[in-house]
Protein backbone atom coordinates (compact mmCIF):
# COMPACT_ATOMS: atom_id res chain seq x y z
CA UNK A 1 0.00 0.00 0.00
CA UNK A 2 1.26 3.47 -0.85
CA UNK A 3 0.18 6.79 0.64
CA UNK A 4 1.17 10.43 0.48
CA UNK A 5 0.26 13.62 2.28
CA UNK A 6 1.59 17.01 1.32
CA UNK A 7 1.21 20.75 1.37
CA UNK A 8 2.13 23.41 -1.19
CA UNK A 9 3.54 26.63 0.28
CA UNK A 10 1.20 29.61 0.24
CA UNK A 11 -2.54 29.99 -0.27
CA UNK A 12 -4.60 30.61 -3.35
CA UNK A 13 -5.64 29.14 -6.69
CA UNK A 14 -2.08 28.66 -8.00
CA UNK A 15 -1.12 26.70 -4.91
CA UNK A 16 -4.30 24.62 -5.03
CA UNK A 17 -3.76 23.82 -8.71
CA UNK A 18 -0.15 22.81 -8.07
CA UNK A 19 -1.28 20.57 -5.19
CA UNK A 20 -3.76 18.79 -7.47
CA UNK A 21 -1.08 18.43 -10.15
CA UNK A 22 1.33 16.86 -7.64
CA UNK A 23 -1.32 14.46 -6.31
CA UNK A 24 -2.14 13.23 -9.80
CA UNK A 25 1.57 12.98 -10.64
CA UNK A 26 2.27 10.98 -7.47
CA UNK A 27 -0.50 8.52 -8.31
CA UNK A 28 0.70 8.07 -11.90
CA UNK A 29 4.29 7.59 -10.77
CA UNK A 30 3.37 4.99 -8.13
CA UNK A 31 1.21 3.11 -10.65
CA UNK A 32 4.18 3.30 -13.05
CA UNK A 33 6.40 1.53 -10.48
CA UNK A 34 8.46 4.49 -9.25
CA UNK A 35 9.47 4.35 -5.60
CA UNK A 36 11.49 6.04 -2.88
CA UNK A 37 14.00 8.77 -3.85
CA UNK A 38 13.33 8.30 -7.56
CA UNK A 39 9.64 9.05 -6.89
CA UNK A 40 10.46 12.20 -4.93
CA UNK A 41 12.95 13.32 -7.56
CA UNK A 42 10.34 12.99 -10.31
CA UNK A 43 7.73 14.78 -8.18
CA UNK A 44 10.17 17.61 -7.65
CA UNK A 45 10.86 17.85 -11.39
CA UNK A 46 7.12 18.20 -12.05
CA UNK A 47 6.77 20.79 -9.28
CA UNK A 48 9.61 22.88 -10.75
CA UNK A 49 8.19 22.59 -14.27
CA UNK A 50 4.61 23.45 -13.24
CA UNK A 51 5.00 26.08 -10.53
CA UNK A 52 4.12 29.59 -11.68
CA UNK A 53 6.67 31.19 -9.30
CA UNK A 54 10.19 30.05 -8.39
CA UNK A 55 9.56 30.57 -4.67
CA UNK A 56 6.87 27.87 -4.48
CA UNK A 57 7.74 24.59 -2.80
CA UNK A 58 5.91 21.60 -1.35
CA UNK A 59 6.36 19.40 1.69
CA UNK A 60 5.26 15.78 1.73
CA UNK A 61 5.50 12.44 3.42
CA UNK A 62 5.40 9.34 1.25
CA UNK A 63 5.09 5.83 2.60
CA UNK A 64 4.99 2.26 1.43
CA UNK A 65 3.43 -0.29 3.78
CA UNK A 66 3.06 -4.06 3.68
CA UNK A 67 -0.36 -4.54 5.34
CA UNK A 68 0.34 -8.20 6.13
CA UNK A 69 3.48 -7.56 8.19
CA UNK A 70 3.00 -3.90 9.16
CA UNK A 71 6.51 -3.05 7.97
CA UNK A 72 6.99 0.07 5.95
CA UNK A 73 9.25 2.80 4.68
CA UNK A 74 8.64 6.50 4.74
CA UNK A 75 10.34 9.57 3.30
CA UNK A 76 9.97 13.05 4.74
CA UNK A 77 10.44 15.93 2.31
CA UNK A 78 10.19 19.01 4.51
CA UNK A 79 7.31 17.41 6.38
CA UNK A 80 7.04 16.46 10.05
CA UNK A 81 6.97 12.92 11.42
CA UNK A 82 3.75 10.92 11.43
CA UNK A 83 2.31 9.78 14.74
CA UNK A 84 1.97 6.14 15.78
CA UNK A 85 -1.27 5.63 17.74
CA UNK A 86 -1.46 2.65 20.09
CA UNK A 87 -4.05 2.19 22.87
CA UNK A 88 -5.12 5.85 22.92
CA UNK A 89 -1.55 7.18 23.11
CA UNK A 90 0.55 8.71 20.36
CA UNK A 91 4.27 9.04 19.69
CA UNK A 92 6.15 10.54 16.78
CA UNK A 93 7.66 7.97 14.42
CA UNK A 94 11.43 8.42 14.34
CA UNK A 95 12.33 9.40 10.78
CA UNK A 96 15.05 11.10 8.79
CA UNK A 97 14.17 14.61 7.69
CA UNK A 98 14.69 15.69 4.12
CA UNK A 99 14.37 18.93 2.23
CA UNK A 100 11.05 20.18 0.88
CA UNK A 101 10.49 19.67 -2.84
CA UNK A 102 11.55 22.66 -4.93
CA UNK A 103 13.85 24.36 -2.39
CA UNK A 104 17.10 23.21 -4.03
CA UNK A 105 15.98 21.21 -7.07
CA UNK A 106 18.10 18.21 -7.95
CA UNK A 107 19.75 17.78 -4.53
CA UNK A 108 17.90 14.51 -3.79
CA UNK A 109 18.23 15.18 -0.06
CA UNK A 110 15.89 12.45 1.21
CA UNK A 111 16.58 9.36 3.31
CA UNK A 112 14.36 6.34 3.83
CA UNK A 113 13.14 5.53 7.34
CA UNK A 114 11.81 2.11 8.26
CA UNK A 115 8.86 1.75 10.63
CA UNK A 116 6.55 -0.94 11.97
CA UNK A 117 2.79 -0.53 12.30
CA UNK A 118 1.82 -3.10 14.94
CA UNK A 119 -1.55 -4.85 14.93
CA UNK A 120 -4.39 -2.78 16.48
CA UNK A 121 -2.52 0.49 15.89
CA UNK A 122 -2.74 3.39 13.48
CA UNK A 123 -0.45 5.78 11.70
CA UNK A 124 -1.54 9.41 11.46
CA UNK A 125 -0.07 11.77 8.88
CA UNK A 126 -1.16 15.40 8.93
CA UNK A 127 -0.36 18.80 7.49
CA UNK A 128 0.95 21.72 9.50
CA UNK A 129 -2.48 23.39 9.46
CA UNK A 130 -3.38 21.08 12.36
CA UNK A 131 -0.45 22.02 14.63
CA UNK A 132 0.63 25.56 13.68
CA UNK A 133 -2.41 27.18 15.31
CA UNK A 134 -2.15 28.45 18.88
CA UNK A 135 -2.84 26.21 21.85
CA UNK A 136 -5.10 28.70 23.65
CA UNK A 137 -5.48 32.43 24.39
CA UNK A 138 -2.11 34.18 24.63
CA UNK A 139 -0.25 30.92 24.12
CA UNK A 140 2.33 29.46 21.77
CA UNK A 141 1.64 27.14 18.85
CA UNK A 142 0.06 23.74 19.46
CA UNK A 143 2.91 21.77 17.86
CA UNK A 144 3.34 18.01 17.74
CA UNK A 145 3.59 17.76 21.54
CA UNK A 146 0.23 19.51 21.94
CA UNK A 147 -1.28 17.21 19.32
CA UNK A 148 -0.07 14.17 21.27
CA UNK A 149 -1.83 15.61 24.35
CA UNK A 150 -5.05 16.16 22.38
CA UNK A 151 -4.96 12.53 21.27
CA UNK A 152 -4.53 11.35 24.87
CA UNK A 153 -7.63 13.36 25.80
CA UNK A 154 -9.77 12.10 22.92
CA UNK A 155 -13.27 10.88 23.85
CA UNK A 156 -12.87 7.49 22.18
CA UNK A 157 -10.66 5.33 19.98
CA UNK A 158 -12.88 5.38 16.86
CA UNK A 159 -11.09 7.08 13.98
CA UNK A 160 -13.97 9.40 13.07
CA UNK A 161 -14.41 10.45 16.69
CA UNK A 162 -10.69 11.03 17.12
CA UNK A 163 -10.29 13.08 13.94
CA UNK A 164 -13.36 15.20 14.69
CA UNK A 165 -12.01 15.81 18.21
CA UNK A 166 -8.58 16.84 16.91
CA UNK A 167 -9.87 19.24 14.27
CA UNK A 168 -12.56 20.91 16.40
CA UNK A 169 -10.34 21.19 19.49
CA UNK A 170 -7.33 22.54 17.57
CA UNK A 171 -9.54 25.10 15.81
CA UNK A 172 -11.22 26.15 19.08
CA UNK A 173 -7.86 26.57 20.85
CA UNK A 174 -6.52 28.60 17.94
CA UNK A 175 -9.58 30.90 18.04
CA UNK A 176 -9.09 32.01 14.43
CA UNK A 177 -5.58 33.43 14.94
CA UNK A 178 -3.96 31.20 12.32
CA UNK A 179 -5.78 30.05 9.21
CA UNK A 180 -4.25 27.27 7.16
CA UNK A 181 -5.55 24.32 5.21
CA UNK A 182 -5.56 21.07 7.06
CA UNK A 183 -5.44 17.41 6.08
CA UNK A 184 -5.18 14.23 8.13
CA UNK A 185 -4.54 10.71 6.88
CA UNK A 186 -5.36 7.97 9.42
CA UNK A 187 -4.18 4.47 8.48
CA UNK A 188 -5.30 1.73 10.86
CA UNK A 189 -4.06 -1.85 11.03
CA UNK A 190 -6.54 -4.32 12.51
Amino acid sequence: MHAVIGDVSGHGPDEAALGVCLRITWRALVLGGHRDIELLDLLEQVLVAERPRADMFATCTTLALDPATGTGTLHLAGHHEPLLLVDGAADEVAAEHGMALGILPGQRAWEASAFVLPPASALMLYTDGLIEGHSGPGSERLGAAGLVELIAGAPGPEANQLLDHLVTTAQALNAGRHADDLAILHLARC
